[in-house]
Formats: C-alpha cells, structure tokens, sequence
C-alpha cells in the first residue's frame, strides 16, 4: 500500500487479527488496521472469522480474557458481514478454483493445500464487495492474487 493510499474499506482475515495481536504483523498491514482502529477505515469480517478468532483464544488463551471480550473487541472495530444464500453459493465456486489453482501452483508447499471454508468465504466476500483484503497467509494471498483481490501485507 502506497502511503498516500487511501484504504475505505478492507477484508480482515483471521491471520492479520492474530498477528497483530501476537506483534508478528507487516508495517502496512498494521497500518491498515491502524485506520480500522481509528475509524479512518472500515474493517469486515464475518462469522467464521469470529469462529476462528475465538477457536485461537480457547486453544491458547491469547489476548483475551474472555469470550465476551472477543465480542466486545469484535464490535467496536469490526464490521460484521452478512452471509447469505448467494454468498455461500460463490464461496463454494470460489473453494473449488482456489483448490485447483493450489495444486497447480509452482511452489510445491502450496500444491498440498486447500482452501478452507473461512478462507473461502472471505476471497467471496472480497469479490462481492469488490474491496482488498488484509491477510499474511500464504494460500490466501496466493489465491487472491490470482483472482486479482488486492492483498494488503
């Protein structure tokens, strides 16, 4: 991201929440999220992003103190996004491309991955809105690079 760039509205992925939680963030990513924080950007995410934030919290008890916490983080700098018939519908499409350009991809680490649902859903919602995203996780940006989704990191 250039730094005259002006970011309105951004995806944010589980990978760059926890990241910056943990101080392992990019500077442009945490100057994205920066903007997000004060209210200079809006950051969406959805469900299965609070899923796995959450999951993240149980498994290693970091950052939070307690579920109402994430919640509480959740709504005061997030947008939630709605999910919906068509969104799951596009999700599904864009699961079986993103798995396919996976096991077609140069780099043999990424040949044996896939997609989750979550990431799934996030490169959708990306598409629909028509906004970049923000995310550090290799197949992510692999994937989203390919299907010309901006990638912040």
């Amino acid at each position: 991201m250039a730094q005259e760039e002006y970011v309105k509205e951004l995806i944010v992925d589980t990978y760059a929440i926890i990241a910056d939680l943990t101080g392992n963030i990019s500077p442009v990513a945490s100057k994205s999220l920066d903007l997000v924080r004060i209210g200079e950007a809006i950051g969406i995410i959805h469900y299965l992003i609070i899923y796995e934030l959450t999951y993240f919290w149980e498994k290693t008890g970091l950052a939070f103190k307690s579920s109402d916490e994430i919640k509480e983080f959740i709504e005061t700098y997030f947008k939630v996004a709605e999910l919906d018939t068509d969104l799951a519908l596009e999700a599904v499409k864009v699961k079986v491309e993103g798995d396919r350009l996976l096991r077609e991809a140069n780099e043999p680490k990424l040949r044996k991955r896939q997609l989750s649902i979550a990431d799934a859903t996030t490169l959708a919602l990306a598409l629909r809105l028509n906004v970049p995203m923000i995310t550090g996780d290799e197949d992510l940006k692999y994937v989203a690079n390919r299907m010309r989704i901006r990638v912040i990191w």
